[in-house]
């Protein structure tokens, strides 16, 4: 009765849409809408994508636990298929979210990597990703991207 209160998907359906997003660089063109991303969060993100994600955007488990807010070990138990928790989950997508706005911006992929993990004087010399760890350096980071894309900065 709980899942058909907090899903208005048949069963099998919200697991469908993590298990999409464990394709290579498949994080980078979908557009998940906000239920997806709901969903998402629900189910998990597998291993496998967080994997992807972590060799795409050029980052070591260190800085990627960091940002996640969880221990290395917590990383690497998972196995493939094997999804993370709400909370993880959550911030992953957020996450794929700022590199996907920052990718479309930047147009260059590797670009954009470098300019996260190098001080910006728009963030007071702040790294994007080491402020990163909450969501409203998150929402900080989104708002420089913007204002690039707007080329106020």
């Amino acid at each position: 009765m709980v899942s058909k209160l907090v899903s208005d998907k048949p069963p099998g359906e919200n697991k469908k849409v993590a298990q999409q997003s464990s394709k290579q660089g498949d994080w980078i063109q979908r557009s998940w809408t906000n239920f997806d991303k709901i969903a998402s969060v629900r189910t998990g993100i597998s291993k496998d994508s967080l994997v992807s994600f972590k060799q795409a955007i050029d980052i070591d488990y260190d800085q990627l636990s960091f940002v996640l807010g969880t221990t290395k070990n917590t990383l690497h138990k998972k196995q493939g298929p094997e999804t993370f928790g709400p909370s993880i989950s959550e911030k992953l997508i957020a996450l794929m979210d700022v590199y996907r706005f920052g990718y479309q911006v930047f147009t260059d992929h590797e670009k954009f990597n470098k300019w996260v993990q190098t001080a910006n004087r728009a963030l007071g010399n702040r790294i994007p990703l080491a402020i990163m760890d909450t969501i409203f350096g998150i929402d900080e980071v989104n708002s420089i991207i913007g204002r690039i894309q707007h080329g106020v900065l």
